[in-house]
């Protein structure tokens, strides 16, 4: 049939319409095929999970302290970043094929190790504030005990903090083996690169001293390898044993029966020489302590009060145990402190200071302490130096915060730092001229006046501290012994610091007992009257505290008092026996060896060179000019050959070697 015309067309049949022709589609060529962009970043991620675990927990602890650093340590940190993403994502490269043994071994490798050092560096950090390094471990001689830190594995937030670095190296694992696909030869050149980039993260250097500005696995991987290379003896950094982790033997239950309700407070300074200290109340008081001189005017002195070491970790031993430190290492390890003992009748716990007890290992001496509430310098301040501490300011803010915390009774104990060297000075507290810190010879009067400076800048922060207590109500019945851990000598022998001797400059501390009316029985006070004039020690502070607690006559300490020489200065009785003074023991080996042994005012002395042991009179002659020779302090002298035999014993080169042992 025709189609019908079409007017337009002038009857003709319309033509059907053309389909439009579409253009060649324009040529272009892809830089990355598609698909294959989105499985490189896919690949990529359990690749960078593990250095992401180190940054974003950097960011979390300690974020501002980085942000912070200078450009210098801006350079380690990042740098260190870097070396965490070359090792651990070698590592996870290497385990990422399931079906390889090379693999399987690279896998249990990056396991185990991500799992001990980001499970050792996040629980070190949650307990100390700082990462676990190079001072931590070189004085450790327990390998074992030193790849987890000696940390406590029984308490929860450690375990918290492995049991969590354990599930991110199962998911990092898990989703290597699902998205990351390597080729049979490049898996093989990872797993060849591994060993080489393990070596390379132990020879890269870290920013661990002071800032700390590498990242913690870098931290961890170096304060190993330090421990490592002086166990081997490569390297001898750490010759001296220092403290190693107490194992308190247990206590049983006390109880306390004090002679008036009260609390207890150690104060304990550092390095602080009693001739420097307003001892008596003296209103005129020129010397370097005028704050606590006003705050406590009613104190009670103890003018020959002596420390039995000039080694803090020594002397704090010998305070806090009462065990003579001529013991074993096994003993000096196991013995209950204070604060085991108040724990055991009931009592509340603390210990603030502002030591860093990273020096030495120190911080395990104090790790296991019952205590409710404390710090040390690091939890003050991150960057605290290693010598010195935190700024003693900030412990007196910590304790005035924290005091209205503690249950009644208790026991604190706060321990103060900046009086060590390098001391922290501040020109508008330093009253004695000339000052100047300078260790040359012709100028000892202008260090000296130095030094006197640091001590009064600290008694001012000692002051408000107890200032701030006394107007509490706790305050009001809490006893109040204060005492400096050792002294320190400006040349009056040969020496410079302390540790070197055992002459009274770096000994005799002297100290003072402050008690609110009604806290102390008439008896109590009297017999700390007569104490005033009376030759008494460090050893005989531990017994004090107790009987202050009421713990002195309880019958179950009897096995413990039978290792304490010393006897409490709340009662009659004093210690005449042979006294020990050493900065040689098995808590914390000397590095300069000396002797010494004390009954009434007799002291003999040796040091590391000396043939024969010096006997002084410390009453008659207060400056230990007069050398008595040994005979005239005997028996002293053979009493002490019998008492050190065991002590480490070096000579230095040059010296004729002297047999101590006989």
């Amino acid at each position: 049939m025709a189609s019908p015309a079409d007017p337009e067309t002038d009857g003709a049949v319309a033509a059907p319409p053309k389909k439009e022709e579409s253009l060649p589609p324009i040529p272009m060529k892809r830089l990355v095929p598609r698909g294959r962009a989105s499985r490189f970043f896919l690949a990529m991620t359990p690749l960078l999970l593990p250095t992401a675990w180190v940054f974003f927990g950097e960011v979390a602890r300690r974020g501002r302290h980085i942000a912070g650093l200078s450009f210098y340590y801006q350079k380690a940190f990042w740098g260190g970043i870097i070396q965490s993403f070359v090792f651990w994502g070698v590592l996870v490269y290497a385990a990422s094929r399931r079906d390889s043994f090379l693999s399987s071994v690279c896998a249990g490798l990056f396991f185990m190790l991500f799992v001990v050092i980001m499970g050792t560096e996040g629980a070190f950090f949650a307990m100390w504030n700082t990462y676990l390094g190079v001072h931590g471990q070189i004085h450790s001689k327990n390998f074992v005990q030193s790849i987890v830190g000696t940390l406590p594995l029984e308490r929860g937030l450690v375990m918290f903090h492995f049991a969590a670095a354990f599930a991110a190296a199962s998911i990092i694992l898990v989703t290597a083996r699902r998205v990351v696909e390597p080729g049979k030869w490049k898996h093989r050149i990872g797993v060849l690169l591994v060993p080489g980039v393990i070596y390379g993260s132990l020879q890269i250097p870290t920013s661990y001293q002071g800032v700390q500005a590498s990242p913690p696995d870098a931290l961890y991987i170096h304060g190993l390898r330090a421990l490592a290379d002086e166990l081997r003896d490569i390297t001898n950094e750490s010759p001296d044993l220092r403290v190693q982790r107490r194992k308190p033997e247990p206590v049983p239950d006390l109880e306390a029966h004090p002679s008036r309700q009260r609390n207890v407070l150690l104060i304990v300074q550092e390095s602080q020489r009693g001739d420097v200290v307003c001892v008596e109340p003296d209103r005129r008081c020129d010397r370097a302590t005028p704050w606590t001189n006003a705050v406590v005017p009613n104190r009670l002195p103890l003018m020959q009060l002596r420390s039995n070491a000039s080694t803090t970790a020594i002397s704090i031993s010998n305070i806090w145990s009462g065990v003579p430190p001529i013991e074993s290492r096994e003993l000096l390890h196991s013995v209950p402190l204070l604060w085991d003992y108040a724990h055991a009748a009931g009592w509340d716990n603390a210990y603030w200071t502002s030591q860093n007890l990273m020096f030495g290992n120190a911080r395990q001496y104090i790790q296991d302490l019952p205590i409710s509430h404390g710090c040390i310098a690091t939890h003050l301040d991150m960057m605290a130096d290693l010598d010195f501490g935190a700024h003693d300011e900030l412990v007196t803010e910590r304790v005035k915060e924290e005091w209205s915390e503690m249950k009644e009774p208790f026991f604190a104990v706060v321990h103060y730092s900046n009086v060590h060297y390098p001391y922290v000075y501040d020109e508008e507290l330093a009253p004695f001229r000339p000052s100047e810190m300078d260790k040359s010879a012709d100028k000892n009067t202008d260090f000296f006046n130095y030094y006197k400076n640091v001590v009064h800048r600290s008694d001012l922060n000692v002051a408000e501290m107890i200032r701030a207590i006394r107007e509490t109500d706790a305050g009001k019945r809490t006893v109040i012994v204060y005492t400096s851990d050792h002294g320190e000598s400006f040349r009056e022998h040969w020496q410079m610091g302390h540790t070197s001797a055992l002459f009274d400059e770096e000994v005799l501390v002297q100290g003072w007992i402050d008690a609110p009316p009604g806290t102390l029985s008439p008896e109590e006070e009297e017999s700390i009257r007569n104490a005033k004039q009376e030759l008494v020690w460090h050893l005989d502070l531990a017994p004090t505290l107790l009987d202050l607690m009421g713990l002195w006559d309880e019958p179950k300490m009897a096995p413990f008092k039978a290792r304490m020489i010393g006897h409490p200065i709340t009662r009659p009785e004093r210690t005449v026996q042979p006294v020990p003074m050493t900065n040689c023991t098995w808590v914390w080996e000397c590095s300069f060896r000396n002797w010494g042994l004390m009954q009434g005012s007799r002291k003999v002395e040796a040091r590391e060179w000396d043939g024969t042991y010096h006997c002084f009179d410390v009453v008659a002659d207060p400056e230990e000019r007069v050398d008595l020779g040994e005979r005239t302090c005997a028996p002293l002298p053979d009493l002490a050959r019998e008492m050190f035999p065991a002590m480490p014993n070096v000579t230095p080169p040059g010296r004729a070697p002297v047999d101590w042992g006989k």
